[in-house]
């Protein structure tokens, strides 16, 4: 009987590591969809077009893949728009903001 007990331990001590190790060592415990994982780099090709502040991100989803579009108050005091493809993380549009007097 104490040899059944033993094991029991035993092998509930493994499950226990075993999720227990899962739980830590598991790398990338979140990550962007595929579709998703340019978001840093449209940020970084957008504020280097336009250096400044980024005031608004809105990710939309066209027909197969996503685009990103950043508002940016450029600090010469202009409004722009940049677009960029979330797929390849390259910049497919960009608009200066009407009304900004320049």
């Amino acid at each position: 009987m104490s040899t059944i007990k033993s094991v029991l331990k035993f092998s509930g001590g493994l499950l226990i590591l075993a999720l227990f190790s899962q739980y830590v060592l598991a790398d990338n415990s979140y990550q962007l969809p595929p579709s998703k994982l340019q978001m840093e780099a449209c940020e970084r090709e957008s504020l280097a077009l336009h250096s400044g502040t980024v005031e608004q991100e809105r990710v939309f989803k066209k027909q197969d893949h996503f685009e990103v579009r950043h508002e940016i108050q450029a600090n010469d005091g202009t409004e722009w728009s940049v677009l960029c493809d979330l797929a390849t993380g390259k910049i497919i549009g960009e608009q200066k903001m009407l009304g900004d007097g320049n």
